[in-house]
């Protein structure tokens, strides 16, 4: 009997090869085409890029200046490439990118009428504009921390004005429609009164949510701001200027402390929905919000002598920022998002305060708080 189930299952088998056999055989003499394996899949790109266009109900940079009171569009782009990954090693990456901003805002008038960006001729001086340029590298490290080292410089104008006299505006002729009022007697700027500042940034930031594996990471870092160059044109300004507030001092620095905690509704609802809290506050040396003096923008703390203040911090700010990832369009039209949110400002600091007043106004008083918010759409390649 055994030797039967043997004889079986060799037949079996021959049948079974010479089945397959001939199936080949009639494939290649029927001239069927044979399914070739699989391609592998692309090698992932080393470069990362992104654009985003974002409507500003009000803008404050990160360091508390107030800047447009109203409404404001802008449009960001950048580029990221890596140049090394080891994530065995004590360096893990390394990376060099760009950043460009253009700014500019949507109403020819920036505000009440004695503010420092209201233009006199609301039909001829209308837009005002400034771009901001960075240049980046980032070196990640011990696998959770990161070194970024960022250079940027900022130019801004008015876009259809011209000046007579770029050399002495105080005091110069103007032509009717090219000139910027400000609230202080006799001080008038031209249109392309805004200088071109250069400062520089070294952020060390440490990425918790590896370790802590909890819903919400919260992302802390420290970055050393220092300005580069003295800004501004005497005549024109009437001081140099810092493009951190117009009051501070140029070439001196304050330190930005701060976190990003950030949850994933993902994970709870299944929802593409990422939530952020951008909080920070910014502290330094006592002469950094008081070191300028004169008639132009950088003279808040002057033209309000009273209120310059001797503290050691300016602004503490924390705010709320959704980002929906649209994950119905194809990935390969890019990594879409929307994205909203507000932001709260606490100037503690009286000297900027007061330098506040002087870009928003007179009417616009001596604020603590203010509070802007935001819309954007971006997508990543």
């Amino acid at each position: 009997m055994s030797k039967t189930r043997s004889l079986l299952a060799l037949l079996v088998g021959c049948a079974g090869a010479f089945g397959l056999s001939a199936t080949a055989a009639l494939a290649a003499d029927m001239n069927l085409p044979v399914k070739a394996p699989p391609a592998p899949p692309p090698a992932p790109s080393n470069w990362v890029a992104f654009i985003e266009s974002n409507y500003e109900f009000g803008q404050v940079n990160p360091q508390g200046q107030a800047v447009y009171k109203e409404g404001d569009y802008n449009v960001v782009a950048g580029a990221i490439l890596s140049l090394y990954k080891n994530q065995s090693g004590f360096i893990n990456s390394w990376t060099v990118g760009g950043l460009g901003i253009l700014d500019f805002a949507s109403n020819s008038t920036l505000g009440p009428t004695d503010s420092f960006w209201a233009n006199s001729n609301t039909t001829q001086g209308g837009s005002g504009l400034y771009y901001i340029l960075s240049a980046n590298t980032s070196v990640g490290f011990a696998q959770n921390w990161t070194l970024t080292e960022s250079f940027y410089h900022l130019a801004g104008t008015n876009a259809s004005g011209n000046i007579t006299n770029p050399g002495n505006l105080i005091g110069a002729v103007q032509p009717a429609n090219c000139t910027w009022l400000h609230f202080a007697p006799g001080a008038q700027f031209g249109c392309l009164d805004l200088p071109a500042w250069y400062w520089n940034e070294l952020k060390l930031s440490f990425s918790d949510g590896p370790i802590t594996h909890w819903p919400i990471s919260f992302n802390p870092y420290v970055t050393w701001y220092a300005e580069l160059y003295p800004s501004g044109l005497t005549g024109e300004l009437g001081t140099t200027t810092s493009a951190a507030c117009f009051s501070c001092n140029s070439e001196t620095s304050d330190f930005i402390v701060g976190m990003t905690p950030t949850i994933s509704l993902q994970q709870f609802w299944g929802i593409p929905v990422t939530l952020t809290a951008p909080t920070w506050f910014t502290v330094g040396p006592k002469s950094f919000w008081e070191g300028n003096s004169g008639s132009g923008p950088g003279s808040g703390c002057v033209i309000n002598a009273p209120n310059c203040s001797t503290s050691n911090f300016g602004v503490f700010t924390t705010g709320l920022t959704a980002t929906w990832a649209l994950t119905s369009i194809p990935a390969q039209y890019g990594h879409w998002h929307i994205k909203a949110g507000f932001q709260w400002y606490d100037i503690i600091n009286q000297a900027l305060q007061a330098d506040n007043e002087v870009t928003y106004g007179s009417s616009f008083g001596l604020q603590q708080n203010i509070v802007t918010g935001f819309l954007g759409v971006g997508v990543g390649f």
